[in-house]
């Protein structure tokens, strides 16, 4: 295999790390393109990933499958280790490595070893502080929280000058009220200035006013004692009394009776009639032998008169 200071080498612990991350891992590769770019990685021992197949046919990268010495849990590991340290005894000092274990620390400073390599990490953030720092950079997959932390940022920021914007309207309000205070202060201190051909307004005139008493000057002469002249039953008019205000609950309360009142109107309902005294004294006896008052009596004597 032809390696070279122009090749990048991508170290892919399958085991460690899913699918999507080596597809976020190659994006990132193409910013040193033109340049060759090596997979390797054990992909047959995961066949579940048909999507392998698709990615062997990708232009501009090479993959290199590895045979592992042995079966177990580093298997994997120690096939990488081998294969990192074949590429660098080739020439190859640029490499990703995609993982989140703690165990590829001893490739990372094996190839470092002689001459120094750039070597780039991409793994999860539970990956510890001794993995990244054996990298010359690190990249936390999903990179969603990156972006979370720069909208945090951004947000922080737009609070900030929300609140700068807020404080200066404020001030600029405060200061438009005191002005219109001030303006509304002085137009009622200084009059109103009337242009040509207007008029000064008049007051209305108070209701309910009390009239004015009219000097002995005023009254008309040669008027007869106990009667009024011409001019003042014309121009006199009755004062409007002042009613009283009725409540919509109460019921309005009729005014009683005089008794002088009602007397004179049964005086008035009484028939006078002048009778003979022995005619009155029969009509007494019939009355008394009857039982009834002399009212009754008599309308019964009439309506049997008028009848008969």
């Amino acid at each position: 295999m032809d390696s070279s200071r122009e090749t990048v080498a991508i170290l892919y612990d399958i085991e460690n790390a899913p699918f999507e991350m080596l597809n976020y891992t190659l994006g990132k590769a193409r910013r040193y393109q033109p340049c060759r770019t090596i997979v390797v990685s054990d992909w047959e021992e995961r066949p579940e990933q048909k999507r392998w197949d698709k990615l062997l046919n990708r232009p501009g990268f090479t993959f290199r499958q590895i045979n592992r010495t042995y079966l177990g849990k580093n298997s994997l590991d120690s096939a990488l280790y081998d294969s990192a340290k074949i590429l660098y005894e080739d020439g190859v000092r640029r490499y990703f490595i995609i993982t989140t274990d703690s165990d590829f620390v001893r490739i990372a400073e094996m190839l470092n070893e002689k001459e120094k390599s750039y070597i780039i990490g991409i793994g999860t953030k539970q990956a510890s502080e001794l993995l990244r720092n054996a990298y010359d950079e690190f990249f936390v997959y999903p990179p969603e929280e990156k972006k979370k932390v720069r909208n945090s940022r951004k947000k922080t920021e737009k609070k900030e000058e929300n609140a700068q914007t807020g404080d200066t309207a404020a001030v600029q309000n405060a200061n438009e009220n005191q002005e219109t205070k001030a303006e509304q202060q002085k137009r009622k201190a200084t009059p109103k200035k009337l242009t040509r051909g207007e008029k000064t307004p008049r007051r209305p005139a108070k209701k309910n006013a009390p009239q004015k008493a009219q000097s002995p000057a005023q009254k008309p002469q040669n008027v007869a004692p106990g009667k009024s002249s011409a001019a003042e039953t014309k121009t006199a008019k009755p004062e409007k009394t002042q009613q009283p205000v009725k409540h919509p609950l109460k019921k309005e309360e009729k005014p009683k009776e005089n008794a002088v009142e009602k007397k004179a109107e049964a005086q008035e309902n009484v028939l006078s009639v002048h009778l003979p005294m022995s005619l009155l004294r029969t009509i007494e006896a019939r009355q008394k032998a009857e039982g009834v008052s002399m009212n009754e009596f008599v309308t019964f004597l009439l309506t049997r008169g008028l009848m008969g």
